[in-house]
Order: C-alpha cells, then structure tokens, then sequence
C-alpha cells in the first residue's frame, strides 16, 4: 500500500488504544483520512495499531473528543533517531570526524612507486611525475589524465620504451621498461641488417657483421647492409705444382650497427591565403563541482572567468571511502583564455609556411636521429585563395633493420 512506502524517513509509531468499543476510535481514524495498519485485539477493550508520525496531533484530538487512552509503545524511523542523538552530541561530532578524516585520506595520494628500472632512470621517472603532479599528499582528484602522462612522460625520457601507472588504493604504482633493457637470447640472435627503404649511402657505423656495402652505393628495399654471416678463406700451398687448397669457416653473429642513406620522400600541401585561427593566451582558471547523477553543486571558485575567448576542458574523478567508490564525483573544469588570430598571408609567406607544416608531419615519421637535409618545390600553384605545393624532400636517416638469419641460410 502507498502509505507504508518510505516509513523509514517518515517515521511511525505503534499505539495502544484502551477503552470501551476501541473499534469507533479506528472508525473516526478512517473518517478522518488517517492511515492505520498493523491492527492486533489484546483483549475486548485494548487494540494495538501503526499511524504515521505526522498524523498524531490529529489522533489527539479524536482521543480526547471520545475520551480514550492512547499509550505509546514504540517510535520507529529516522525523525526519533536524529532527535535520540540530539542528547548525543560528543558521540555524533566524534563519529562524524572520524567518517570524515577516512574520507580525506581515502582520496589523498599517500605512496607513488615505481618499478623494473634502474635507479637512474627511476630518478628520472620521479622527476617527471612530480613535473605532472603526482606525488605524495595531493588529492586523487587534481590528478591530471592519467593516460596522458604516460604517454608524455614516454615520450620525453629516450631511455624508457614504455610508462604504465596503476592506481591500488591510495598507492600509485608505476612500471616502467628500459629500451637498453633487451633478453640476452635476442642480443645473441644471428641477424642480417636489410635496407628498409630504397636510398643512396652516405655513412656507416658496424659494430658487428660483414658489411654488404659501401658509401655512395645505391640499395633497394630488401638489400643486404650488414651480413650477420661472416666468411674467411685460408689459401694453403701443398706442394710444388702450387695446387692450392681452400678452406672455408664461416660463422653467424649478430649484425649490429646503423647505416645511413640520403631518402627521398614526395607529399602534397595546401596553405590559404587568409588564415584565423584559435591560439591559448596562457591564463587559465579551474573550478570544482560535487556531481551526483545530474546535480552538481559547486565547491571551488563559484564564478567563471570574465575571458572573451575560452577553451574548456572538463574531468570527471571518482571518490572513495576506503576501497569503495562512492556514487558521486568531481567535476574539475579547467578554463582557458583563447585569442582568436586572423590574419592575411602573401604567397611568399604561404609557401614558407606550407614548406614548415611539411617538415613537421614528416618528423612525425621518421626516427629521431634522422635529418631533412634538403627540400624542393617541385610544383606550385595558387586558386581560390589558397597556395598548393608538392614539394619534395631529400632526409638522411638510419635504414638499417634487422633480418633474423634462418638456420638453412
């Protein structure tokens, strides 16, 4: 029945009624709109019945226009146990702060640890962590994204192939692989060193192998650089006819080194004349807001920046209690200023600008050790306001790459 939902917060109270005929008292209940339930008969002038907290000042009235006796026998629900612990203040400010400091500390970072480097480059990784902010003592929340960091922290230590961060509790955990750190059973591999792409050689540098190759030689895609099959042949005289007897050791190594080659690489670019773009001033502002499902009630800087432009970004970060999360979050909205740039290029200026935006996405493709040594226009052209390029681009860089040697080789 609807009346029995949510008697818990409400709260309810079981009642005695004594006096003769109790039944008219339940009937001027129901006349007046008051729910009743639970009716038990002690005896011919004693009932027991279940009402609603806030129908009672309404039941005293009918008892005493009938002038029956109303006995209080139990208080159930949340009202009477708030108003219990009203005379338990000590006991309620005492259990409220110790709720509230596991709370706290639930959320706060209290160990970052990193593992499967060396000391030096574990140095490194803790220098670059506490660059981004994770360190011992700050809250879970103001973490920045956690995928981003690995990947910059990646990408800016040479020495580490791979950053993953764990998060166990209040424990970050962070693992880490060294590039020098290779299987020993893989540096012992016999191996040929092949061109990887078709170029003309301009230096070499073996450490170990046959070379297959010399400066200025013209490879294809598959060539053999580095042999890791090195052959030696001893000539031996016999006797005096000068027969000659050849005898061949040959041995399998592991071909190491770098070979570099001037490359040549073609791509198409399209520049306008007329440009506007976004750029971030370098202010910024943060907010954060407690959100629970669709409701968010502000926490940390009320009011937003008076920026003309603005970038937002917005995180969500979960909350515990100990181990459990909890079904609310903070929403951490960064703000950033933004100037809006428009602006007129000549074709000249195009040009210059079409050559660097090459440059740029080409890096993105070679190694790091690589160089663009030089770059030709190989056709131009300008329609409808905007400047087309094809260019062309002449880069040095290490195409050598490893061939396991089969053992039938």
């Amino acid at each position: 029945m609807k009346f029995k939902q949510g008697l818990f917060w409400k709260g309810y109270i079981t009642v005695y009624v004594e006096g003769d005929r109790p039944e008219n008292f339940l009937n001027r209940c129901i006349e007046a709109d008051i729910p009743i339930w639970d009716v038990k008969r002690i005896n011919e002038k004693k009932m027991e019945l279940k009402l609603h907290l806030k129908h009672v000042s309404k039941v005293k009235k009918i008892r005493r226009r009938l002038g029956y006796k109303l006995t209080f026998k139990a208080k159930h629900g949340l009202p009477f146990l708030l108003a219990h612990l009203k005379f338990r203040k000590p006991l309620v400010i005492g259990v409220a702060l110790c709720l509230f400091f596991i709370f706290l500390l639930s959320n706060i970072v209290m160990q970052v640890k990193i593992v499967g480097v060396t000391p030096e480059t574990e140095y490194k990784i803790q220098q670059r962590l506490d660059h981004y902010g994770l360190k011992e003592g700050i809250f879970k929340f103001s973490l920045r994204n956690i995928d981003d960091m690995e990947r910059n922290i990646t990408n800016e230590l040479k020495d580490v192939m791979w950053i993953g961060i764990e998060e166990k509790g209040t424990t970050y955990i962070v693992h880490g692989v060294e590039k020098s750190l290779v299987h020993l059973d893989d540096n012992q591999k016999p191996q040929h060193l092949i061109a990887s792409k078709e170029g003309e050689i301009t230096q070499m540098y073996v450490e170990s192998g046959q070379p297959m190759v010399k400066v200025n030689q013209h490879v294809n895609k598959g060539d053999i650089l580095v042999s890791g099959i090195i052959g030696q042949t001893e000539n031996e005289e016999e006797d005096k006819d000068n027969n000659k007897n050849e005898n061949v050791n040959q041995q399998q190594v592991h071909a190491k080194g770098k070979v570099f080659a001037e490359t040549w690489y073609t791509t198409e670019t399209i520049v306008p004349l007329k440009y506007k773009h976004d750029t971030l001033t370098g202010d910024k502002d943060q907010q954060y807001k407690m959100k629970f499902g669709k409701v968010k009630v502000p926490i940390w800087d009320i009011f937003e920046p008076d920026y003309e432009n603005k970038y937002e970004e917005v995180e969500e970060k979960p909350l515990y209690f100990l181990n459990f999360k909890l079904p609310f979050t903070i929403e951490k909205k960064t703000i950033h200023e933004s100037e809006r740039i428009k602006g007129e290029r000549t074709e000249k200026e195009a040009v210059q600008e079409g050559i660097e935006q090459a440059k740029r996405e080409l890096k993105k493709h070679i190694g790091f050790d690589s160089e663009i040594i030089d770059v030709k226009i190989l056709q131009q052209s300008k329609e409808n306001d905007k400047v087309k390029l094809n260019l062309y681009f002449i880069v040095k860089e290490n195409i050598a790459v490893a061939q396991p040697i089969n053992q039938g080789d």
